[in-house]
């Protein structure tokens, strides 16, 4: 895992959105400022290129963000490690 947050290949939105470990969330994710929660699946050259919303999402005792992602073709529980990096919508 790099250090520097990656960056996305597009965005559709009036805000643009906020990148960050989900160790730096503290284990919280504020829903009156947030509005989705994004689970990277694929990184190219530091440029996130897949990404799906996370649903049912919690934060187990050791930091890790637990959620489920639906396509509507699969789906799949994920576990994102306190040093990865989500993908935060702003409100």
């Amino acid at each position: 895992m790099t250090n520097t947050p990656p960056i996305l290949r597009e965005w559709h939105g009036l805000k643009p959105p906020e990148i960050c470990t989900a160790k730096s969330l503290g284990r919280t994710i504020a829903p009156d400022h947030y509005s989705q929660v994004y689970w990277i699946a694929k990184i190219v050259d530091n440029v996130i290129v897949e990404w799906h919303p996370l649903t049912d999402w919690h934060f187990a005792a050791d930091g890790k963000l637990f959620g489920s992602v639906d396509t509507g073709v699969w789906k799949l529980n994920v576990s994102i490690q306190v040093d990865e990096y989500v993908i935060l919508s702003v409100v």
